[in-house]
């Protein structure tokens, strides 16, 4: 599936409501920088959309501001019935028997 957002609109979406919580919860970005153990530079860039930051800072502050259950829930466990016979070595199939004409 694709999204509706590129790359660059949805990290800084991301950074835009990482913000938003932010402010809503009377946190400086000093605040946060120091406990996810980064620069305020470094915070500055999560806030502001920039995808060069380490995807474990921007971990680390959705975590300071109370996001973590919703990280670990972003892609869902997907749904398998494979045995684990099927995921070592799949069936091989038999030849046909030789007919003679």
């Amino acid at each position: 599936m694709i999204s509706i957002l590129g790359e660059r609109e949805a990290i800084k979406e991301l950074g835009r409501r990482l913000k938003l919580h932010r402010l809503k919860q009377n946190i400086s970005q000093q605040h946060v920088a120091d406990l996810v153990g980064i620069s305020m530079p470094t915070y500055r860039k999560i806030e502001a959309g920039v995808g060069s930051v380490e995807f474990r800072h921007v971990a680390r502050a959705l975590g300071v501001l109370g996001f973590s259950e919703a990280l670990h829930n972003l892609i869902p466990e997907p749904e398998t019935n494979l045995k684990l016979n099927d995921l070592l070595a799949p069936e091989r199939l038999k030849a046909s028997p030789r007919t003679s004409k």
